[in-house]
């Protein structure tokens, strides 16, 4: 049965999956394909924690350079900067979080 399905007549399929279009299969075919196949259903991925996906957003270059950044001006004792430059790097890594969430909630809504 390993057959190019896009490419077969209708009367093959049917023949072939023994079947009929116009009525269907009665239910005990359907359970007997149930019990032979298992359910036609897709089996969801486990998707990465919350956390996981927080971290996440610090994995960037850009992020890099400015933890970097952020770390000499905290040796060269300008602590105002190092702060900007952290809240900084924080506020893009919670505003990355709350998009990736809300379109991780979209693709599952689908």
């Amino acid at each position: 049965m390993n057959l190019a399905w896009h490419s077969v007549p209708l009367s093959q399929v049917e023949t072939e999956l023994a079947t009929s279009t116009e009525v269907g299969l009665s239910l005990d075919e359907v359970s007997i394909r149930k019990t032979r196949f298992g359910s036609n259903a897709l089996t969801a991925k486990k998707g990465d924690s919350s956390l996981k996906r927080f971290l996440l957003q610090f994995n960037q270059p850009l992020v890099y350079i400015l933890i970097a950044a952020t770390t000499v001006t905290l040796f060269l004792g300008e602590f105002v900067d190092a702060g900007v430059i952290f809240f900084v790097v924080l506020i893009n890594a919670v505003v990355g979080y709350l998009q990736e969430a809300k379109a991780i909630k979209a693709i599952e809504a689908l």
